[in-house]
């Protein structure tokens, strides 16, 4: 299995543009993204350690 990374922007074969709004794990899991971040305000270190680590796992697609 090949993965690829999902971008922001896909541009379709038709000219359309295709917006992914959730391109990392943290947009993606938005809810316990605000709760790490609401941790981590509060001094919560290893909650900002894990907020950081979704902010830069990108979101991965498999393909054949």
């Amino acid at each position: 299995m090949k993965r690829i990374p999902v971008k922001t922007f896909n541009l379709m074969d038709d000219g359309r543009v295709e917006i992914n709004l959730a391109p990392d794990a943290a947009n993606d899991d938005w809810i316990r993204s605000a709760r790490l971040l609401k941790k981590a305000e509060q001094g919560d270190k290893e909650a900002a350690a894990k907020l950081k680590e979704l902010e830069e796992t990108p979101m991965v697609e498999i393909v054949d």
